[in-house]
């Protein structure tokens, strides 16, 4: 990939340049019959810019609807939330704010989504190709207007704004990181900027260690699509009292104090909490919300006798329980002539894709797929075969 100047971006941004885009936009792409086709028109380094920008926009397509009007780089696209994530916190988090900064901005995932809710807003980013992006991709989608871009480092500027948020960059030598004193910026400069702005968030890796966050520190957790995306540490006004998840493109959020511990044997239903209420500790207080108990203290599987439908749990019909042995599971399988199955497991130390091709041989073909859950119930190893509703 040819590496980026501003003045590879200014190039880039041209109808020519955005000409060649488009036409390439539904064409197959070929590093070598591509860019070879290219350079009849253009020179090295313009044909490789073009070809490399019409990779990133497929890419980009996954996190942004927009993506064929905008310009990339590789690391900054990486690191950009996801289109319904960064519209989601632009809406539900900084709602009330008006003036909002995002600093460090990259190519402007969040900043786009800021203004696109109609915030005013101030994007910070030291980088000069990636500020040039950023300009461009405002502009592209219309919201030049509220998207201010300035080049330097936010730690030496007065923030005349309400609210900030802040991605800061969690690699270091090509590795991830998720140490707090790690990220660029790290943790500790981001806190000293509550004491100069109202309302502060930070997106964090959602595998941080929580004990590296100062105890005033808000703290949630955002899931989409089934997946664990981000935590988010909230500073001034926005210290959350309790932590929350956020669970989308439902976008229902749940908080509020645990609730109390309660366990008990597998009933009609099996529930399997979503990954941001997990991580933000919150499945006792979800087992209040769905009438459930934990078949555990130790894991995160909830069951009840009736069902209740949310977005915060997937639920499973329980057709067989017991105490683990291979040979009842292979019977039950058999018994409800299972197609597949797909082996999950808490506290159980058997490997679950081993076990599922073990467990091939007792399927039958065009049967349903089904579920066998792996834990543990009153400390003893359990399994639980289950058909999802």
């Amino acid at each position: 990939m040819r590496s980026l100047t501003p003045e590879a971006v200014r190039f880039l941004a041209s109808p020519a340049a955005q000409a060649e885009l488009a036409a390439l936009a539904g064409e197959p792409l070929d590093p070598l019959t591509t860019v070879a086709t290219l350079r009849k028109r253009w020179g090295a380094d313009e044909a490789a810019w073009i070809y490399d920008q019409a990779r990133l926009r497929r890419k980009g397509r996954a996190k942004f609807p927009y993506a064929d009007a905008l310009l990339f780089e590789a690391e900054a696209l990486e690191q950009a939330s996801a289109g319904p994530v960064a519209r989601w916190r632009a809406e539900r988090v900084f709602g009330p704010y008006d003036r909002v900064a995002d600093l460090g901005a990259g190519i402007g995932g969040d900043a786009l989504a800021l203004a696109a809710a109609g915030k005013r807003v101030l994007a910070v980013e030291l980088d000069p190709v990636r500020a040039a992006l950023l300009e461009h991709n405002a502009a592209a989608l219309g919201l030049a207007e509220r998207v201010g871009v300035l080049r330097a480092d936010w730690r030496t500027l007065d923030l005349d704004v309400e609210a900030a948020f802040a991605d800061p960059a969690r690699r270091r030598g090509g590795r991830r990181t998720v140490r707090l004193d790690a990220m660029e910026p790290p943790l500790a400069d981001l806190q000293r900027l509550a004491g100069r702005v109202p309302a502060v968030a930070v997106k964090l890796a959602p595998a941080l260690d929580r004990r590296e966050l100062p105890p005033e520190t808000g703290l949630g957790f955002v899931s989409l699509a089934g997946e664990l995306k981000e935590a988010l540490a909230g500073f001034g006004a926005l210290a959350w009292s309790e932590p929350w998840a956020a669970v989308l493109p439902a976008g229902v959020r749940l908080g509020g104090p645990e609730g109390p511990a309660r366990t008990g044997p597998v009933g009609a239903y099996l529930y399997e909490p979503d990954p941001a209420v997990i991580r933000a500790g919150l499945v006792r207080r979800l087992a209040v919300e769905l009438d459930a108990w934990q078949l555990d203290p130790q894991v995160a599987y909830l069951s009840a006798d009736e069902r209740r439908t949310t977005p915060l749990a997937r639920a499973w019909e329980v057709l067989e329980q017991g105490p683990f042995r291979q040979r009842d599971i292979g019977a039950w399988l058999r018994t409800h002539g299972a197609g597949a199955v797909e082996v999950k497991r808490r506290r159980s130390p058997v490997d679950p894709a081993l076990f599922e091709k073990k467990l091939k041989r007792t399927l039958s073909a065009g049967g349903p797929t089904l579920t066998l859950f792996l834990t543990r119930v009153r400390d003893r190893p359990w399994a639980v075969l289950g058909l999802r509703v």
